[in-house]
């Protein structure tokens, strides 16, 4: 059983056996990336804390493409934190100054200038919670990093003229669109800006579409109101 103050179990995800593409281990950081740029761009020299950094799979911190390791090098401070205990206690044993909780209700105790929110809202099942625990954390003039899959992706449009339903992550929750995400932290006194598509797909970057259908992710800086 969790602990009464995790909304969500952490023994019954399954994403700890979604392993990280050996491919993709590197001492280098893949700078140029959509995501990681984007999140450089607006966490750069400011107080992060960073939910869901184990991504899944501890041995992720090999990557190339793993947010924290950037994070680690160009963020003035850097706290992470995820639902995986196992995954945490293996990244505090590399030397990662990481924390086991849940994103949908934690108080730390002290305050951010930004909240990474990676590939994390789609996992979730209480917003409402999420949104109030990050808010309760920002600085004046603090933002929430979001990036999310996009649910207009061509591929995703394409499976869906061809099965009622279409496949995805076993722990996604819901798809969010920039309009969806809008309305939900609006409740919240929030609002989001800075749109931003993009694709680690040369195929989808080059293709002739308009942007929200040729990329498969996108993210915003959210903000309060």
């Amino acid at each position: 059983m969790a602990s009464p103050q995790f909304k969500t179990n952490p023994g019954v995800m399954v994403g700890a056996s979604y392993a990280t593409n050996s491919a993709d281990f590197s001492n280098e950081i893949a700078w140029n990336d959509h995501k990681l740029s984007y999140v450089i761009e607006h966490a750069a020299g400011k107080d992060v804390l960073d939910i869901g950094c184990v991504d899944h799979d501890p041995a992720a911190y090999q990557s190339k493409y793993w947010v924290h390791k950037a994070l680690k090098q160009k963020a003035q401070s850097l706290i992470g934190m995820d639902l995986s205990e196992d995954g945490v206690a293996y990244l505090q044993a590399q030397g990662f100054n990481v924390i086991h909780g849940d994103a949908q209700a934690f108080d730390l105790g002290r305050k951010f200038d930004v909240i990474v929110a990676g590939d994390l809202m789609e996992h979730l099942e209480d917003f409402g919670g999420f949104l109030d625990s990050c808010k309760r954390h920002l600085n004046p003039g603090g933002s929430i990093i979001v990036s999310t899959p996009n649910p207009w992706w061509w591929k995703y449009v394409m499976k869906s003229i061809m099965s009622t339903e279409v496949a995805n992550h076993p722990e996604h929750t819901c798809w969010l669109c920039p309009r969806t995400l809008r309305q939900l932290v609006s409740r919240h006194g929030m609002d989001i800006c800075d749109i931003k598509f993009g694709s680690r797909y040369a195929r989808d970057r080059y293709m002739p579409l308009p942007r929200g259908i040729k990329h498969a992710s996108w993210h915003a800086r959210v903000v309060v109101s």
